[in-house]
């Protein structure tokens, strides 16, 4: 098929293309030209044509818990250690037909929002088959919690990757899983070439928790009937993880809110990734990433929501524009944020080779959205003050939605 559209944006930091047509051959982007030259060539082709819209590469959601619903309003913790006991009271009630049903509805939500890849963290085991009928691309990390001492450490059955799907581990956080059950999994990931991602350095409490001071996490550890003396101990999270050899290409780091400037060097040196979650940092009141240092210093960065238990929704134009709004005082500009939320989350995941702009022989992943009603010259700015939703959103080659018009 040959896609066109009044402006075509190869990629964050390119400049727009007018008068241009993208060539689609199965699950590729088979060439890249003017409109004139694509249909003169391909005759026989179908057009989609969407006049008064922007094409431009498909958005990388890196962080994503699918399986919750809306609890954001049933969740009044005062810090973040009240918040997550709060969550799990929450849960208490839900059953898995509850988080089934939260997983349809959100891999919907994504779809016509734009999101055409996401990192998803399975805890309930209910998003991965969903994800897999849904078409988008995905990795899913199955979630681990294993503080206990001498507890064993269940990994599930393995499942077959496959184009759009990949599969891999999630210790939740450096303060939930054990020493001795992060060594296994480091090791079980390595054997098994799985990603990893884990929570990291997202509360202050964290670091409290680790250099042996007071933290508001001990509620956290009197509720799960731990030992205080069973968490780590360590300057950081990132020195933790950096000491046990897991900071590396494979790791997923979120949040890292409390990196500093010695955590970034060990991030960017070993060269792990960072999912940057602006909302729910607000949300949870967590404190502000530098993602100016982050990028400074080459990390790879990508953007994600979090979940519907810490923001209003999974819409990525909602994370850039609360994103853009923190940032831009430090010299971040909407052409970076756009960047984050496509080349920057295909980095971030390790599909930089196959997503995250547009060119020849890259993943037919594509949106198309309205031109922006005001145009200042700037067409990154104009996008994110103005764009709500997808009217075409492609993976693979394939439509998964597209609006009537």
């Amino acid at each position: 098929m040959i896609v066109i559209a009044d402006k075509l944006l190869t990629r964050s930091d390119g400049d727009p293309l007018e008068d241009h047509a993208m060539l689609v051959r199965g699950s590729t982007i088979a060439a890249i030209g003017t409109r004139e030259r694509i249909i003169r060539s391909h005759r026989r082709d179908r057009i989609l044509r969407f006049d008064g819209c922007v094409l431009l590469p498909g958005l990388v959601n890196v962080h994503t818990h699918l399986e919750l619903p809306p609890l954001m309003s049933s969740l009044r913790g005062r810090d973040y250690a009240s918040w997550v006991l709060d969550l799990i009271r929450v849960k208490a009630g839900l059953t898995a037909k509850d988080y089934r049903s939260a997983a349809r509805n959100n891999i919907r939500d994504l779809i016509r929002s734009g999101t055409t890849t996401v990192a998803e963290i399975s805890t309930h085991n209910a998003s991965p088959e969903i994800l897999k009928r849904s078409g988008l691309r995905a990795v899913v990390y199955h979630e681990i919690i294993s503080m206990r001492p001498g507890s064993a450490v269940t990994i599930p059955p393995r499942r077959r990757d496959s184009s759009l799907m990949r599969y891999g581990l999630s210790p939740h956080s450096p303060h939930t899983v054990s020493e001795q059950a992060l060594t296994f999994l480091h090791r079980y990931a390595k054997k098994n070439r799985f990603p990893l991602c884990m929570h990291v350095a997202e509360s202050k409490d964290e670091g409290l928790l680790l250099g042996r001071r007071k933290s508001s996490l001990e509620k956290i550890y009197r509720a799960a009937g731990w030992d205080r003396d069973w968490a780590p101990r360590a300057r950081s999270a990132f020195q933790y993880l950096d000491r046990l050899g897991m900071v590396s290409p494979d790791l997923l780091g979120v949040h890292a809110v409390h990196a500093d400037v010695d955590d970034i060097r060990i991030i960017a040196r070993n060269g792990a990734s960072v999912a940057h979650c602006p909302r729910s940092n607000h949300s949870l009141r967590v404190g502000t990433m530098d993602l100016r240092a982050m990028l400074d210093a080459g990390v790879h960065v990508g953007l994600g929501t979090d979940s519907l238990a810490s923001v209003p929704t999974l819409n990525l134009w909602d994370e850039m524009r609360a994103a853009y709004a923190l940032h831009r005082s430090r010299g971040v500009t909407p052409s970076d944020i756009l960047d984050l939320a496509t080349r920057g989350g295909a980095e971030a995941l390790g599909m930089q080779g196959s997503i995250g702009v547009l060119e020849e022989g890259k993943r037919a992943d594509c949106i198309v959205v309205p031109r922006p009603r005001r145009d200042t010259g700037d067409l990154c700015s104009d996008l994110l003050r103005e764009t709500k939703s997808s009217i075409m959103t492609m993976v693979n080659g394939r439509i998964l939605h597209q609006e009537r018009r």
